[in-house]
């Protein structure tokens, strides 16, 4: 859902600020002769956590992808990387190796209540206006040939539109089934109508699921691009596997209640929860301390940063998902790469889990998750299967460099041959 914070928390002085300090960083790689590099910017609001660990800055899986394929994009000579992220702090940027980002401060330019009323004229209508000037600014002052944002909210429209007045390319990134099956219930207030435009005004739309393509093309009259979720390829330990692993955000459609459900019923597994903080859900983050406290058999990590998550899932016999709906979860891909049997409530993207046998889908009945946890906590035999098959349909299909080779081709397609440096 569309929140303050996403394209409308920018003062009127980033982008000059922001102009001055990205000037070093417009200047192009390579040797005189040859073609200049592409500049890719990855729109990326709540990403911050993910560039400077220890901040306290949330994250969710689509920050993830961006920030996974950002780097792998910023160690191509032949690209130029950048992340435009919002902060508390005041705006600037930061180096990481050949990455640049770009923080602009969240000021609440709107207010919690802006757009939340169809009709209002007087109010918001302003504020909109110099919010939309002010993230041209910024990007205007980033100077990327292309610029990408994932999942649904009016910023899509916004981002379409200055990218159209700029001359430049606009990717949007389908993450969540919500996107398109949905969208009113990301969208909300009166500039709702500027999701649907941004979608048709896209350069490129990418979507992680051939489900994600049908509903594109079958709503909105638009091919999609097909680039899958990626993740790193990992070599298996052999570590000795004993816990029963959740890992999502404090936020109701991850449905974190459903898995201390299913601990309860398993009394005899050792179950480990990973929460990111959801800053709008801090009652649901109490609720899972107050309950995971009764529960001797289950251990809880907050807001574990992205690097030390693979030891969780190397550690894990089982991956639980409880999710009402997702995209194609970064942790069935995490889980499946290093040969952890997956488990899920509902989900079930493009049917992998059956189709490729890396896991069960209990199609939404509760009975059926806590069957299928016992049967498979219980059978070392089936848990090898499963994770065996996991391991070589991730190493497959979800290779991150695989991804990020179809992002750069995308990428170049839209831009097309770019001049030489020196000319």
């Amino acid at each position: 859902m569309f929140q303050a914070g996403a394209w409308n928390e920018s003062s009127a002085s980033q982008p000059e600020r922001l102009g001055r300090g990205l000037t070093a960083a417009a200047e192009p790689r390579g040797v005189s002769g040859t073609e200049r590099p592409i500049k890719v910017c990855f729109i990326s609001p709540l990403g911050y956590g993910l560039y400077r660990p220890g901040s306290g800055y949330p994250f969710g899986g689509a920050e993830a992808q961006f920030f996974l394929l950002s780097r792998e994009l910023s160690v191509d000579e032949s690209f130029q990387a950048s992340v435009l992220t919002t902060v508390k702090e005041g705006p600037g940027e930061e180096r990481q190796g050949a990455l640049t980002v770009v923080k602009r401060q969240g000021l609440d330019r709107l207010g919690p209540r802006a757009g939340r009323t169809w009709w209002d004229p007087l109010g918001a209508a302003p504020r909109y206006a110099a919010a939309f000037w002010a993230m041209y600014g910024i990007l205007r002052a980033i100077d990327a040939d292309v610029y990408l944002h994932a999942g649904a909210g009016v910023e899509v429209g916004a981002y379409a539109l200055i990218c159209r007045l700029l001359r430049r390319r606009f990717v949007f990134v389908v993450v969540s089934d919500a996107d398109l099956s949905k969208p009113s219930t990301q969208v909300r207030g009166s500039l709702r109508w500027l999701y649907p435009i941004g979608l048709r005004l896209a350069d490129g739309v990418v979507c992680q699921t051939r489900e994600h393509q049908n509903w594109l093309r079958e709503r909105y009259g638009i091919e999609g691009r097909l680039i899958r979720t990626g993740h790193p390829t990992v070599k298996r330990t052999g570590e000795q596997r004993t816990t029963v692993l959740w890992v999502g955000r404090t936020h109701p459609l991850k449905q974190p209640q459903m898995f201390l459900d299913l601990v309860e019923r398993l009394p005899n597994e050792r179950c480990v929860m990973v929460v990111m903080r959801h800053p709008e859900y801090q009652d649901l983050m109490t609720t899972i301390q107050e309950r995971a406290g009764t529960l001797v058999n289950l251990t809880v990590y907050e807001d574990v940063p992205l690097s030390d998550m693979d030891q969780h899932f190397e550690r894990a016999k089982l991956f639980i998902n409880t999710s009402t709906y997702e995209g194609f979860p970064n942790t069935f891909v995490q889980a499946a790469v290093h040969g952890t049997p997956i488990l899920s409530w509902m989900v079930d993207p493009d049917g992998v889990l059956r189709q490729h046998g890396i896991g069960i889908c209990a199609a939404g009945s509760f009975g059926r998750l806590v069957a299928a946890a016992g049967q498979i906590c219980s059978s070392e035999e089936l848990r090898a299967k499963l994770g065996d098959r996991g391991h070589e349909y991730a190493t497959t299909h979800h290779d991150l460099s695989r991804s990020a080779s179809e992002l750069k081709a995308l990428v170049r397609g839209l831009v097309g041959q770019r001049p030489r440096v020196g000319e």
